[in-house]
């Protein structure tokens, strides 16, 4: 599936880069576009990577692994929780920093040091975004246009509040790093060849990142979120994996 895969990426690359562009992001039905977008992303997560999870087991099970590996239960579950572990310290740490420039050196954005930690990260994340489409694809055609409408919303809500957060830096650097990243991590992906083992850690690691992102970033404020279309986002995915993906 080449050619799926190919015009993925490059819709992925367009979203990244063009992200501020998108005008009605500041307006404020915004709140029910990011309920819409939570309520699918999530369904996706529940409904398609987590039962991966159980695959994955599966392949650790019979692969040769490290003693002290092989002492872990549901080492797969575990790697998805090192996911979320990861990318709630780096959030914590920005949070802390852009606190503490506030209060001590008037500035509204953590240090320099923070912004590319966080790039850092999240173009790793972009990286196994783009790595594990095949993978997370397989040979359905609609699986390829699912993927891509829910990592699509999924990079816009991350971009913003990496826009927000740090300001011009995002617009002049972050927003090429990580465009890029997700065609560098497909690239890899289409050039080597990786193991079923290694598919399952990285693949489990992501999920732990994605379901934590998710949390972090597209489910809005109580007061600012809209029940009805967070529940339509859901339902309509759900349908979708349901219906296009056997």
């Amino acid at each position: 599936m080449f050619i799926p895969s190919v015009l993925v990426i490059i819709g992925f690359i367009i979203v990244h880069i063009f992200t501020d562009a998108i005008k009605f992001l500041d307006e404020r039905p915004t709140n029910r576009l990011i309920s819409l977008v939570s309520g699918g992303s999530i369904a996706y997560v529940l409904l398609h990577l987590v039962p991966e999870l159980t695959h994955y087991r599966e392949v650790v099970e019979e692969a040769t692994l490290p003693g002290w590996l092989e002492e872990i239960d549901y080492v797969t579950y575990v790697a998805a929780l090192l996911g979320i572990a990861v990318f709630y310290g780096i959030n914590q740490l920005s949070e802390k920093s852009e606190r503490e420039n506030k209060e001590e050196k008037n500035l509204t954005r953590p240090d320099k040091s923070i912004f590319a930690l966080e790039i850092g990260a999240f173009s790793l994340y972009n990286g196994l975004i783009g790595y594990l489409l095949a993978e997370l694809s397989g040979e359905n055609i609609a699986a390829y246009f699912i993927y891509f409408i829910v990592f699509s919303f999924h990079f816009i809500a991350n971009n913003r509040i990496l826009h927000l957060t740090h300001e011009d830096l995002y617009t002049k650097i972050g927003r090429w790093v990580l465009a890029f990243s997700v065609l560098a991590g497909w690239i890899l992906y289409e050039t080597t060849h990786a193991s079923d083992l290694t598919i399952a850690f990285l693949s489990s690691f992501l999920t732990g990142g994605v379901v934590l992102n998710i949390l972090n970033d597209e489910l809005p404020d109580e007061k600012k979120s809209s029940y009805p279309a967070f529940l339509v986002g859901m339902v309509f995915i759900a349908v979708l994996l349901q219906v296009l993906i056997k």
